[in-house]
Parts: C-alpha cells; sequence; structure tokens
C-alpha cells in the first residue's frame, strides 16, 4: 500500500509549499478531519470562518469547494486527512491555503489525554478575530447590538499565548504516564477555567455535563458546538476546584474527537496535584455518539 503524500492546496490549485504562519501579518485557522471522502464538521468550520474573517461570499463558496476536492483527493487515506485550513493578509494581500496530512495509525490521543495545569493566562485577544465585522456587509442596525466590533471564540494563526503555555509542559515535574497525550490547562487573569491548548473541556458532575464559559475569552471550537447540539452542555465559570470534584473529564476537537482525561496535574511546579480518573459510562456515551454520527 501507498503511504499518502501530504499536499497544499489553494485558489492556484497544488502547491509545492505555503508560507510559514509567522509570515502573515494577521489571519485564522481552521483544523478539521476528512474521512471516506467527506468532511462532516465542514459546515461547523465554515460558519466559524465566516464568522471570524468575513470573507466575500464568493472566496468562501471557492474554500468550500476546495475543502470538498480534497476530502474526494484523501477518500482512500486510512486513518483520513488532517486538513489545516489557513485564511489571512499575506504581505499586503488577503490569501487562504490548505495543508494536508495523513492522520496517524495510531494516534498520539488514543489512550487517553494527561492534562497539566499551565500558569500562562489565556487573554480575551488571544481569540478574538483580527477582522472587523464591518466587512462582513452588516445592517448598521446589526452592528449597533454588538459589544466590540471584533468577533470572539475564533482561533488565530497568532499563537503566542498557547505556545508560550505549550512550552510549560516540558519543565512539568509530574509528567504524563507513557502513552498519554500531554494536553495543556489554561485559566483566564481572574482563576477562571477556560480551556485546552487543543481543545474545549467537558465536565460530568451531578448527573450533566457542562463547559468553561467562553464569554470572555477562548476558542469556540466547532466539535463543542457540535456536540452541544445534540446533547445538554450548560456553559458555566467553572474553577480548578470544579474539576476536582467531576466525576468524568473529557476534551474535545474536531480532529480528535471526544476524548478521556485519565490523569490531571494542578498545582505550581514546586507543588504539583496528581489526580487520576476513570471514563465511565457518560464520557463512554459521548464518544459512541461521534463515531456514529461523524465517522
Amino acid at each position: 500500500m501507498t503511504f499518502p503524500i501530504p499536499f497544499f492546496y489553494s485558489d492556484a490549485g497544488t502547491l509545492q509549499s505555503v508560507p510559514a504562519d509567522g509570515e502573515f501579518s494577521v489571519g485564522v485557522l481552521e483544523t478539521m478531519r476528512a474521512r471516506h471522502g467527506a468532511i462532516p464538521l465542514l459546515p461547523g468550520h465554515l460558519a466559524r470562518l465566516a464568522r471570524s474573517a468575513s470573507p466575500d461570499p464568493g472566496v468562501l463558496q471557492r474554500i468550500e469547494a476546495a475543502a470538498l476536492l480534497i476530502a474526494k483527493r484523501t477518500a482512500d487515506w486510512a486513518e483520513g486527512a488532517r486538513i489545516r485550513l489557513r485564511y489571512g493578509v499575506l504581505y499586503g494581500e488577503t490569501v487562504w491555503d490548505f495543508s494536508v496530512v495523513p492522520l496517524e495509525g495510531n494516534s498520539p490521543w488514543q489512550h487517553g489525554v494527561s492534562l497539566s495545569l499551565c500558569e500562562t493566562r489565556v487573554t480575551p485577544q488571544a481569540s478574538l478575530s483580527p477582522f472587523p465585522l464591518e466587512a462582513a456587509g452588516q445592517s448598521m442596525e446589526a452592528r449597533q447590538g454588538l459589544a466590540h466590533k471584533f468577533a470572539s471564540g475564533c482561533k488565530l494563526l497568532q499563537r503566542d499565548v498557547y505556545t508560550r503555555a505549550e512550552r510549560e509542559l516540558d519543565e512539568k515535574a509530574a509528567g504524563p504516564r507513557p502513552g498519554l497525550f500531554h494536553e495543556g490547562l489554561l485559566l483566564d487573569d481572574q482563576g477562571r477555567v477556560i480551556e485546552g491548548l487543543r481543545s474545549n473541556l467537558l465536565v460530568w458532575r451531578d448527573g450533566r455535563w457542562s463547559t468553561p464559559s467562553l464569554r470572555n475569552c477562548g476558542v469556540r471550537g466547532v466539535m463543542l458546538g457540535w456536540l452541544a447540539a445534540r446533547v445538554e452542555i450548560s456553559e458555566d465559570d467553572l474553577l480548578i476546584s470544579d474539576l476536582e470534584q467531576a466525576e468524568e473529564l473529557a476534551v474535545c476537537n474536531a480532529v480528535r474527537g471526544v476524548v478521556p482525561v485519565v490523569q490531571m496535574t494542578l498545582g505550581s511546579l514546586t507543588e504539583e496535584r496528581l489526580r487520576t480518573l476513570y471514563p465511565g459510562s457518560a464520557t463512554t456515551a459521548m464518544r459512541t455518539l461521534v463515531a456514529s454520527d461523524l465517522h
């Protein structure tokens, strides 16, 4: 069997390479999964892109057509493809491109996540679109009710906060058990739980699911939105104590689905507290929903 070869794609067709993220002055990012010739969460990604960057409708249609073409082109990739869509300003010109790579046969997330608290705090600016909403062609009446003129909850190309937090994971005294994916946990400057470095958080307690409130900061994930449309998930102000009292914890994103948290490290670098968790029936039901509807 021929191993799938990564490739790049844009409005100009297949490319040999694409510029680094740092070459964009501003931009937003969508990371999605294709499998069996389809991108199940594509509508959600396109909706977030439209909200985050307000591309011209014709441009959005070309991006959608390119995504569908990429899905067909990777239909025979055994584990599917990880697709990274960038939309932003490069050397003064607005451009978009895709990077497409095969997913691993053995996912680094397959045995669960080790969640470690990062000291870096996430800020509202880390997920605030650089593209003003006025570019969307909205009426003045529609804009008057907005708290600000930029969309929040976006996934940006400029990820300095997340990069700093990721560096902390290598410094943790209590590393993850072998075979677990090491994910960082981010709080805001008020000490409220917000998100993971690459995921949103799901907390099972007292017979219900909740997720951290993203009204002030944090990336509003496409997978989280898909789940919330099918399962009752309240959006609450959560603290570290809420995670410590949770019966089950999971993280979710558009590429990996729902993944149980099986180890959690809290506290400071010098005084870490380690907790072991076990996936229960609530997490299993959520994973079954994703597997049946999206794979």
